[in-house]
């Protein structure tokens, strides 16, 4: 499997966030991304590197997401809040636009003209998501990371369609699904796989299509512990893009994720939550989720199947509440290697706080896959 990855995703470090009113060290580490690529190394018989080039033109398919003065936002936004009076530490905002407090879409205030403890608020939705002076360097490295997985994917999977599902990792540092349209929150400033989601399109559709019935299948599974609430607003109303999720309840960012969000106008049907209760949810019950979010897939007949890659499931990690262990992983990719079979699987990297067997836990998922699918295809071929 080749592993997809970036050095300047590095770069982002925040010296602390917000959490339940404390402030810590920022959890979101460089260290996770560094302990994830030594356990690969590790194994090289399993995985080959390539690094993204920083030169990859990203600016169409990041803005096939996310609006242009949002991106705008995240690229000056630390260079204003310095200018302006603010901690060098990073933007962090302090006020929000609550429905109850003002409602921007009467036009009584112009946004461009707001303060950049303002713009903060707006444009974040929690206070672990702090702007630095590397933040938005390390945001479109993990783009490019994620574009550069998604074109070997869609050349690998063309050549060894025989040979069961190709699988590709974008090695993606900061996380992605937590970000909307123009929102960022949970360590999230772009959301990678819904950039590759439509990148997988762009490489497949007709250049005459310009339906959206015509728009290729993708499916997005996202097996982080917390609800991709940016993921699954991109795409709500979308049928061509259906977004499974296997998440905690109760637990962040608490207001989305129900069973009941099913999508709206076209894409109502095209949402699939599972949510799962915190303490009680090891391996058999999260392998059960997941073998019916398989099934769902199936059913949709997607071309490709993009993961959210997150390990906070973890019986040991430090903020979530799953119990699932290292050999569940493997069980996890194994499942995953069932989704769409014989389709093509970019994993993108989202959460997994505990540092010791992080590395362990994201190559046991890969594993999983690499030697299902194998199966797979050797009993096609006997």
């Amino acid at each position: 499997m080749k592993v997809v990855y970036s050095s300047t995703c590095l770069v982002h470090n925040p010296e602390y966030e917000t959490l339940s009113g404390k402030r810590v060290p920022y959890l979101e580490s460089p260290q996770r991304y560094e302990v994830i690529k030594e356990a690969l190394s590790d194994s090289e018989d399993s995985f080959g590197f390539v690094e993204a080039s920083e030169d990859l033109e990203i600016g169409e398919h990041l803005l096939s997401v996310h609006n242009p003065e949002y991106v705008e936002y995240v690229k000056n936004a630390y260079d204003a809040w310095v200018e302006d009076g603010g901690d060098e530490a990073g933007v962090v905002p302090d006020t929000f636009p609550h429905p109850k407090l003002i409602n921007f879409k009467n036009g009584d205030i112009d946004v461009t003209k707001l303060k950049p403890i303002a713009k903060a608020g707006l444009y974040c939705f929690d206070l672990s998501t702090p702007i630095t002076a590397d933040t938005y360097k390390a945001a479109i490295a993990a783009v490019q990371v994620t574009l550069t997985a998604c074109s070997i994917l869609t050349t690998e999977s063309k050549a060894s369609s025989s040979e069961g599902p190709v699988g590709v990792f974008a090695l993606t540092r900061p996380p992605g699904h937590h970000a909307a349209t123009s929102l960022s929150g949970g360590y999230c400033y772009f959301n990678n796989v819904a950039i590759a989601a439509r990148f997988l399109q762009s490489q497949a559709q007709s250049p005459s299509s310009v339906n959206a019935e015509s728009k290729p299948k993708i499916a997005i599974l996202d097996i982080d512990y917390h609800h991709g609430n940016g993921t699954q607003d991109i795409f709500y109303a979308d049928p061509s893009v259906y977004y499974v999720s296997l998440h905690a309840v109760p637990d962040y960012p608490y207001y989305t994720g129900t069973a009941s969000e099913t999508g709206f106008g076209p894409g109502k049907g095209y949402t699939l939550n599972l949510p799962l209760p915190t303490y009680t949810t090891g391996d058999e019950e999260y392998l059960a989720a997941l073998r019916h979010a398989v099934h769902k897939i199936n059913e949709f007949g997607a071309e490709y199947v993009v993961v959210s890659l997150g390990v906070d499931t973890y019986q040991h990690d430090p903020i979530c509440k799953f119990g699932l262990t290292t050999a569940g992983y493997r069980r996890v990719g194994g499942a995953i290697a069932r989704a769409g079979a014989g389709v093509g699987t970019v994993f993108v990297m989202e959460g997994g706080y505990f540092i010791a067997d992080l590395g362990a836990n994201v190559r046991a998922v890969l594993e999983g896959y690499q030697t299902a699918g194998k199966g797979a295809a050797a009993a096609g071929s006997a």
